[in-house]
């Protein structure tokens, strides 16, 4: 069984642009897919099986 696994710029490209339509997609806000359009390698956030999934950050306290 193969994973569909893609990004956000990827999602972009296929439906021009839009952020409203991507944000659906994914179940966020618009502002969510605007933020990460710029992560093109995938370092802060992946989309796996329509599910996005972003990095954790830690506050450095433990």
């Amino acid at each position: 069984m193969s994973e569909h696994i893609t990004s956000i710029p990827v999602m972009l490209n296929q439906n021009k642009h839009n952020y409203s339509e991507v944000a659906r997609l994914l179940h966020v806000h618009r502002y969510t897919a605007r933020r990460l359009e710029d992560d093109k390698d995938c370092k802060h956030h992946i989309v796996v099986r329509g599910r996005l999934m972003t990095e954790t950050r830690c506050s450095g306290n433990g």
